[in-house]
């Protein structure tokens, strides 16, 4: 976090204005007769579609003494899908009918630099429209629609402080309430089937976790020897759209160590790190809405990597 040497009671009132155009187009040349009729004929899933959007932001900062700002910002927000969002839907074929995502966002913060080291304080909401999310992962396929609405939550706290010489200790944590906001009808196939599942309002959106945190404490001198360890948390992960089962939180801690020689303009830098010390035995990531229900992916235990670096200055 920067400071500018500013008198307390300067206004700042950024503004701008962007306009986003996209243009995505798929040719399918992989078309073929079924050749048993009971099947489906590969048909031709070429299309096309544009996205455009026009997005204004604006922000007031006040610095309320030469080492508090304090601001508050709105943007609007405007996310396109990818291909791969778009490559597969529940009636085969690519997912034209995926709308952008369209936001809301609001911000209000405080930043503070004093003995005590440096803060920072936000709280944001981010309200969405057609929010792409996930629809259901089958034999690896990922299917995404849109969600009418969702409402995003939150708090962000962080601090960083040099302690002595070269020890530096950070520390950093955040609270994000993220919920559907309306219900999420489910989707049927060209059969009737049902595709996807229904999402109630209220409920969390899968694989977010609530709350995080990280803190560290490292020596870090330019040159020489240098080490640090560090700690992170991770709230429960719900792992579909009716929060039928959730990855549980966990803990792991780290460490490393390295030394750095310099040499006129050549640097030589080399590290070793450990990682989940303690052999936590953790869900690494989730798989939303997985159809066979296989939604967990175990973590590594303890493990460690090595390597260096050598650069020239020119």
């Amino acid at each position: 976090m920067e400071f500018r040497s500013v008198s307390a009671g300067l206004l700042e009132f950024p503004a701008g204005l962007r306009y986003s155009n996209l243009h995505y187009q798929s040719r399918d040349y992989y078309q073929q007769k079924a050749l048993n009729p009971a099947d489906k004929d590969n048909g031709d899933d070429s299309g096309k579609t544009d996205y455009d959007k026009l997005l204004p932001s604006a922000a007031l900062s006040w610095a309320i003494s030469p080492h508090l700002h304090s601001y508050v910002s709105y943007a609007k927000g405007f996310e396109t899908p990818a291909f791969t969002e778009m490559a597969y839907s529940a009636n085969d074929g690519m997912n034209f009918s995926l709308k952008p995502a369209s936001s809301d966002n609001y911000e209000l913060g405080l930043k503070a630099q004093n003995a005590w080291g440096n803060f920072t304080a936000a709280l944001f909401q981010s309200k969405t429209q057609h929010d792409i999310v996930s629809a259901g992962n089958i034999d690896g396929r990922s299917i995404f629609r849109n969600a009418d609405k969702t409402l995003r939550e939150g708090l962000e706290l962080s601090w960083n402080k040099t302690l002595w010489r070269d020890l530096t200790a950070q520390a950093s944590c955040s609270y994000l309430d993220a919920v559907f906001d309306a219900d999420i009808p489910e989707l049927r196939d060209d059969e009737g089937k049902a595709a996807t599942a229904y999402a109630a309002k209220g409920n969390a959106i899968p694989g977010i976790a609530e709350n995080q945190a990280f803190a560290a404490l490292g020596w870090q001198p330019e040159t020489g020897f240098n080490a640090g360890m560090d700690v992170r948390y991770m709230d429960k992960i719900y792992v579909d759209d009716a929060n039928s089962d959730a990855a549980p939180s966990y803990s792991v801690v780290s460490a490393n160590a390295g030394y750095v020689w310099k040499q006129q303009d050549w640097k030589v830098r080399t590290y070793v790190r450990a990682d989940n010390l303690f052999d936590e035995n953790y869900a690494g990531s989730v798989i939303v809405n997985d159809g066979n229900g296989r939604f967990f992916e175990p973590a590594d235990g303890v493990n460690w990597s090595a390597g260096f670096s050598i650069s020239k200055a020119f």
